[in-house]
């Protein structure tokens, strides 16, 4: 279990700065740079602090799926398995974005649990946001899948 949590701490850290990397190539202003304008305009806080705190929180959720991928891909690490929850982890990952990070600003900038019925609805778009969570997981999974080439007896 160490080594699982290991791995998806590195996979996912990776994964998630070439995330915000490439977002801007996907015709969107990054995550990262979205939520520190709103902690500064929000909730008050310095363009430091809020810069700190987004990285955080977007490395922090990127682990926790890298974690949910890791585990998958250890059950079974098949291609077809792994394409599979490459698209499904995408699209959930996807509907649940828009809400998540409503619910994550209003967390940090009031300080107090937002209300989930007040939050935006899923989003059910088919366009950058799902391409851009799909490649976050084809990011991964190449991650987890380079480490088994380097070390195929783990």
């Amino acid at each position: 279990m160490k080594n699982t949590f290991i791995t998806a701490c590195i996979v996912g850290l990776i994964a998630s700065i070439a995330f915000i990397l490439v977002q801007p190539l996907f015709g969107l202003a990054t995550l990262t740079s979205r939520h520190a304008a709103a902690y500064v305009n929000l909730g008050g806080y310095s363009e430091f602090a809020a810069l700190c705190l987004s990285w955080l929180v977007h490395i922090s959720v990127s682990i926790f799926y890298a974690l949910l991928s890791t585990i998958i891909f250890n059950v079974n690490h098949s291609v077809t398995v792994s394409l599979i929850q490459t698209l499904v982890l995408g699209w959930f990952t996807t509907l649940i974005a828009t809400p998540a990070n409503e619910w994550v600003v209003k967390l940090v900038t009031t300080q107090q649990f937002p209300d989930i019925s007040a939050l935006a609805g899923l989003n059910t778009e088919i366009g950058p946001k799902l391409w851009l969570h799909i490649l976050f997981f084809a990011f991964v999974l190449g991650g987890l899948w380079l480490k088994k080439i380097k070390s195929p007896s783990k």
